[in-house]
């Protein structure tokens, strides 16, 4: 996506990544031992816009656990999300300001993203949960 961003405004952006794992509200609940990944921000958020990029917006958990994360690095003058796939059943007021696709879900079904270089092919696919 920044690639793209870069092709338009025919300029370099910083990219980064957010480890939000410590920031999650249910890191108490779960039954696995969470690994921890290192957050790397290449530049100094005070005053900057920040665009923060997901996969799936759902119910707007992860969104929030990484604004938490943001904040403890700097204090961007605006942090702006920009999402995949929104499939809607927030639990918080959270709205993304970029859309790629609102995707209608159940509670029952899950949303998972592939995109290249990652995975070996772009696609979302939809999965019902069975129980």
């Amino acid at each position: 996506m920044a690639a793209e961003i870069e092709k338009i405004e025919e300029k370099k952006l910083p990219v980064g990544f957010l480890d939000i794992t410590l920031y999650r509200d249910d890191l108490s609940t779960l039954s696995y031992q969470p690994i921890v990944h290192q957050t790397q921000i290449p530049t100094d958020l005070n005053g900057k816009t920040v665009v923060l990029v997901d996969d799936v917006l759902y119910t707007g958990r992860t969104v929030r656990a990484a604004l938490d994360a943001l904040i403890d690095i700097g204090r961007p003058k605006a942090v702006q999300l920009a999402v995949l796939v929104d499939r809607g059943h927030r639990e918080l007021p959270i709205r993304a300001d970029y859309v790629g696709k609102n995707v209608p879900t159940s509670s029952k079904e899950v949303v998972s993203v592939q995109i290249l270089p990652i995975d070996k092919d772009e696609q979302v696919i939809l999965k019902e949960i069975s129980e």
